[in-house]
């Protein structure tokens, strides 16, 4: 059986009777994109860019792009004052 194959299998297997160990694995992995999603969002862009941290090597060029990117949140406030 192929790696695709044995992802799909265990992939149906979560979906047909949920184990404690994978729910928890699924909380655990929500809740920093739902921290990240408001840190974005603050920012000014859209929170589903936090989902670019589920993806190795695309993450890490994510956070270098986010981090050196104008913010559209603050260059707003800078020019209401």
């Amino acid at each position: 059986m192929s790696l695709l194959g044995e992802w799909i299998a265990a992939l149906q297997g979560l979906f047909e009777s949920p184990s404690p160990v994978a729910l928890l694995a699924l909380v655990l992995a929500a809740v920093p994109l739902l921290m990240i999603g408001r840190v974005v969002g603050r920012a000014g862009y859209s929170p589903w860019w936090a989902l670019l941290v589920l993806v190795p090597l695309v993450n890490l060029v994510a956070l270098w792009v986010f981090a050196y990117a104008r913010w559209p949140a603050v260059d707003d406030g800078e020019s209401r004052r």
